[in-house]
């Protein structure tokens, strides 16, 4: 009796191992039913890195606005307060002096309060005053037009006294029109999720402050960490044809037809882009003039919706945004994905989550080649705590996917196996 309780009990614990055995399969265990090639980290080609962030930096800020002038001079749009005694304003002889009209600057000017009666700048620079064919002002300083003023009066015989002097003061600065569109800027984006919504709109920029640091600064400030580092800006009256050139129709296509599409060449891009952070030692590759803005350009400040990365497997699931500024290894990936290197209770046995255990240490980082193809990287987590060469930098498109290699995989079954299956049948 004693012996056939023993076989009994032997027999059990046999179909127990044989059933233990063919778990894996059966739950579906990704290690032994698929194998993922890559090359290691260690031996990744210099093409296939990722470009490190720590050599770039911050342009000098000023160099996104133009020196201010010695001297303001006069062009279309400008208005001026011209005062001339006796005859701007115009009186008659038995009438009083008046009092030349003063005039406020608008909110946002940093003009002084000006004086006299106001004459426009025409767009041919020239200015029309009393008793005077028109003459152009177009370049001269206020000083100077004051002079040409007085000069011209003497000649044509109406002022008599060549110790009158005119006044002549600036009541409002020609402007420029633009159009700033931001990326930038929005509400609390959640983990996980980008944000495109665009600020901005049309601004009014006053001569010499007709560049790009007073608009980003009259529309928010500086470039965000959403933004690129990087500013676009479309000219008016550029390159671009004017009009859309659409694809050609066709009724019908056959199966094996392609798709007709638009020859890149129509596409339109920005004339000149000025980038924020450039790598340390290097020339800026933008001259002064490509900050000044003009009548009808365009600011873009694109948003970093497509600087992000991909978790999978072992890992929390998800879409996440790369730092701007900074490099990200795997190890910073993998915590801002939300997930604790080292926590044994993710994953593995199966499917069945194991009360104890060895921690993954197999990570998979696809990546997309500029021809694209796509790149496959094993990481060995393990190595990579000492070695720098596994600690790659992640690249925004990159993919990650953590698992067990076979062997945590197997040991981590057979410490769930013996915990759950093993000591209860021992004590039956």
């Amino acid at each position: 009796m004693i012996l056939g309780r023993n076989t009994c009990a032997v027999q059990r614990i046999a179909w127990s191992i044989l059933v233990l055995m063919a778990l894996p399969w059966a739950t579906g265990c990704s290690t032994f039913t698929f194998r993922i090639k890559g090359t290691p980290a260690c031996s990744l080609p210099i093409e296939c890195r990722a470009e490190s962030k720590r050599y770039l930096e911050r342009i000098d800020v000023t160099r996104l606005t133009q020196l201010p002038p010695d001297h303001y001079r006069l062009a279309a749009g400008d208005i001026i307060g011209v005062t001339l005694d006796g005859v701007i304003p115009l009186r008659g002889i038995d009438d009083p002096p008046q009092l030349a009209p003063v005039h406020f600057p608008e909110a946002g000017s940093n003009l002084p309060p000006a004086i006299g009666i106001p004459v426009v700048v025409q767009d041919s620079g020239s200015i029309t005053l009393p008793a005077l064919q028109p003459f152009s002002v177009d370049g001269l300083t206020l000083e100077e037009t004051a002079e040409q003023i007085r000069q011209t009066y003497l000649d044509r015989g109406i002022l008599k006294s060549e110790n009158t002097f005119p006044i002549v003061t600036l009541i409002k600065a020609r402007t420029v029109n633009v159009t700033v569109i931001r990326e930038d800027t929005g509400g609390t984006v959640a983990p996980g999720a980008n944000d495109r919504d665009a600020t901005g709109g049309r601004i009014q920029l006053e001569a010499y402050h007709n560049d790009v640091l007073t608009a980003l600064m009259q529309t928010g400030g500086l470039p965000g960490l959403r933004a690129k580092n990087e500013i676009r800006i479309y000219r008016n009256g550029g390159s671009h044809s004017g009009m859309y050139i659409p694809a050609p129709v066709v009724d019908a296509m056959e199966v094996n037809q392609s798709f007709p599409t638009v020859a890149t060449t129509n596409m339109d891009g920005p004339e000149t882009i000025i980038p924020l952070r450039i790598p340390r030692g290097s020339p800026i590759n933008f001259a002064p003039e490509d900050v000044l803005l003009h009548e009808g350009d365009v600011v873009y400040v694109p948003n970093r919706d497509t600087e992000v990365f991909y978790t999978a497997g072992l890992l929390p699931g998800g879409e996440h945004l790369l730092p701007r500024d900074y490099d990200v290894d795997i190890f910073e990936a993998m915590a801002i994905a939300g997930y604790s290197y080292g926590n044994s209770q993710s994953g593995g046995g199966g499917g069945m989550v194991p009360a104890t255990g060895v921690i993954p240490s197999q990570l998979f980082v696809f990546r997309e080649l500029p021809n694209g193809s796509e790149y496959t990287i094993e990481v060995d987590l393990e190595k990579a705590v000492a070695l720098d060469c596994e600690r790659i930098y992640v690249k925004p498109g990159d993919k990650l996917l953590l698992r067990y290699s076979p062997t945590e995989e197997a040991l981590n079954f057979g410490i769930f196996s013996f915990f759950t299956y093993g000591i209860r049948e021992l004590f039956r």
